[in-house]
């Protein structure tokens, strides 16, 4: 891989660095949810989640849809999901299994 790729990856990967921010994510797995229905689900304050959104959204991982007055968002790419199951796998908390990765 080049530089600029390592780059990119590890720029991706940094936002994923945030527990929160990563709990997101998975509750919008199920689909569309307004920001309401996304602080209720990770347990953090709506004005919380909605500044972790917009680190999210302004990285390209999620869409947004504006209905009145609230914002509905989503995931834009669907292999944003497929990356957490596999990353979830890999530090071994899928299964119940020990880590595959060395602490």
């Amino acid at each position: 891989m080049n530089q600029e790729t390592c780059l990119s990856i590890s720029e991706f990967i940094a936002v994923l660095s945030n527990p929160y921010r990563v709990r997101i994510l998975c509750a919008l797995f199920a689909g569309e949810k307004n920001v309401s229905d996304i602080a209720r689900e990770v347990g953090l304050p709506p004005a919380h989640v909605s500044s972790h959104l917009r680190v999210l959204y302004d990285r390209g991982y999620l869409e947004r849809r504006r209905e009145w007055k609230q914002v509905f968002y989503s995931l834009r790419l669907p292999q944003v999901q497929k990356f957490l199951e596999l990353a979830s796998q890999l530090a071994g908390r899928d299964s119940g299994s020990s880590p595959i990765l060395p602490h």
